[in-house]
């Protein structure tokens, strides 16, 4: 979805040090909703609040900061589902945010289910409203939304005005680089986070990387708007047979190599997402798959290098054939199985085993090029095929296999012995206060 920072109802004080004085709703939204968002902001203007609400045009250049801002200030956030929204990784994020302060309320403008996590907050209708004044489910929320804020929330003078108490928020924003573990309702920690910046890359191989593929190109600029957490390392046996134990499903085969701190395996597309959704209902927050560009980008870490350590890769680097040598480098070990997460130095990010050891698979469905793709980081979900994407190459492969660039296709159900998965979740994450690590496009 795009965004800018242009926000509606925030004003300059005159006179003394200037301060940006933020709005009281946060409205969580698609881009496809934008005309009945309008009219709905109208309406709550008139009832005496000041709102903020994003507009699609051209980004700013901080616009993520901006948005950030009106997160931390808003006092209640209205989250707008409809069928374009509830299939939204940046509103749900948002919506996630506003629940976590215990100010979130929702309402319909389709008859779409709930978003996971979302089913038990009361929900105004406002499906079929035009934008109409006496519309039941608009005076519902405006009732709502008068008891959390007041009558006069945004017409009161700034000496007659009463600061709010601030809200205290039950999982801490985290910085860039910051590691953490959500913990579990049935015991324990999730598995192991890390922030990751937000920053643009060129996604993709250059036309004269060794052992390129056409499915990798053509190679192109993606934004990522936005602070997300990703895995520091793939879900690992003990993670998967935690949530396989709690939910009664069947442990899947580990090939004799041992389980542990050992990359699970036979795990399919399908399974990744059920243990997604046990991650979310069992810590509160939303997890996910990475998309393909969120993958590539971490993976690389702000090089452009077809490994995020250089042009090579060797055995001592990552888990490959290493019969096999890539653009010169020194052959070594086959190792035939997956080792133990982090047996190898992480990159800029902090991140391991992002080239080799297991496949991963990511939320994407398979496209065999580039040409319409997403430039915003966000998952490519649509088009006609089922198959889904896979990153990272593994331990079965030749290292042109494990390229940061390098992609592999798998159907939802399949499963096998070098497939694994990461997990993802976004905010609340604090954004870098500097520029991003990878703010100007790798060179070529």
């Amino acid at each position: 979805m795009c965004r800018d920072c242009r926000a509606q109802g925030r004003s300059w004080p005159t006179g003394g040090t200037k301060r940006l004085e933020m709005s009281d709703i946060f409205i969580c939204y698609s881009s496809s909703d934008r005309a009945l968002a309008e009219q709905l902001v109208q309406r709550l203007r008139s009832a005496g609040w000041s709102v903020f609400l994003d507009v699609q045009t051209r980004v700013g250049e901080r616009w993520h900061k901006a948005i950030q801002r009106e997160m931390d200030a808003a006092r209640a956030f209205v989250a707008l589902w409809s069928a374009r929204s509830v299939d939204s990784d940046y509103v749900l994020e948002e919506a996630e945010y506003g629940k976590r302060k215990g100010v979130l309320f929702p309402a319909f403008l389709e008859r779409v289910e709930f978003p996971y996590g979302f089913s038990r907050l009361h929900t105004a209708d406002l499906v079929g409203w035009s934008g109409e004044a006496d519309h039941h489910g608009l005076a519902q929320l405006v009732d709502a939304l008068r008891q959390q804020l007041g009558d006069r929330a945004a017409t009161a003078t700034p000496a007659a005005a009463t600061p709010s108490p601030p809200v205290a928020r039950s999982v801490p924003v985290l910085a860039a680089g910051q590691t953490f573990r959500d913990q579990l309702r049935s015991g324990g920690e999730g598995p192991l986070m890390v922030v990751i910046p937000a920053g643009r890359f060129l996604m993709g191989s250059p036309a004269d990387e060794p052992e390129r593929l056409d499915s990798e190109g053509p190679q192109h600029e993606v934004r990522i708007a936005q602070p997300f957490a990703l895995g520091v390392h793939v879900v690992t046996f003990d993670d998967y047979d935690r949530y396989a134990e709690d939910s009664g499903r069947e442990k899947p085969a580990d090939q004799g190599w041992g389980r542990g701190t050992r990359p699970v395996i036979n795990v399919s597309w399908d399974d990744a997402q059920a243990y997604c959704q046990w991650l979310g209902g069992q810590t509160g927050t939303a997890y996910r798959l990475p998309s393909e560009a969120e993958w590539e980008y971490a993976c690389r870490a702000g090089t452009s290098t077809p490994f995020h350590f250089g042009s090579q890769m060797t055995t001592d680097q990552a888990n490959f054939d290493g019969r096999a040598s890539y653009n010169g480098s020194a052959k070594g070990e086959y190792r035939q199985k997956t080792v133990p997460v982090g047996s190898f130095p992480p990159n800029a990010f902090g991140l391991y085993d992002m080239h080799g050891n297991v496949w991963e698979w990511c939320r994407d469905s398979w496209h065999g090029d580039y040409r319409g793709s997403p430039d915003d980081g966000s998952a490519w979900e649509t088009g006609s095929s089922s198959d889904r994407v896979l990153r990272g190459g593994s331990w079965f492969d030749l290292p042109g296999d494990c390229r940061a660039a390098g992609r592999g296709v798998g159907a939802p159900d399949y499963r096998g012995y070098d497939v694994g998965f990461r997990v993802c979740r976004g905010a609340p994450i604090e954004p870098l206060p500097a520029a991003p690590l990878n703010t100007a496009p790798p060179k070529r």
